[in-house]
């Protein structure tokens, strides 16, 4: 049987050391989960700055070339680290499907209004992301 003594000298069976060791990588992986979300976030950001310069530009939102080369990257990255290409595809098939719903938003809500009627109305249940004090105050 494994055991060990804590600092009071008390002897800690397997269970107490298992518990432990989980927590201590339930924690790790909760760092993790916190610079993936804050990560995701940046990107989201970065394509909202896309967006308005597109829109000034007058660029296609849409632009395939792109989507194909972020996805290759993706596939070239999970064969190098043994990861799964079908896993990491459909991860980017999420975070594209919404920077253009972002990007969509973006250059709807920014467009000047016709002269002669309505303008192209953004789906006011999709807004956005907003950044929150917190996030500003952290930069």
């Amino acid at each position: 049987m494994n055991q060990s003594t804590n600092i009071d000298g008390r002897v800690l069976g397997e269970n107490e050391l298992s518990e432990r060791e989980l927590e201590a990588l339930r924690t790790e992986l909760d760092g993790i989960d916190d610079r993936l979300l804050e990560d995701v976030r940046a990107r989201l950001e970065v394509c909202t700055r896309i967006a308005q310069l597109k829109r000034r530009h007058a660029i296609a939102v849409m632009q395939p070339h792109r989507v194909g080369a972020v996805h290759e990257h993706a596939h070239r990255f999970a064969v190098d680290h043994d990861l799964s290409p079908d896993f990491l595809h459909a991860l980017y098939d999420l975070m594209i499907s919404e920077t253009c719903r972002v990007e969509d938003l973006i250059v709807a809500a920014e467009q000047p209004r016709p002269n002669r009627g309505s303008a192209r109305q953004a789906n006011p249940d999709r807004a956005p992301v907003q950044r929150t004090s917190a996030d500003s105050s952290a930069e």
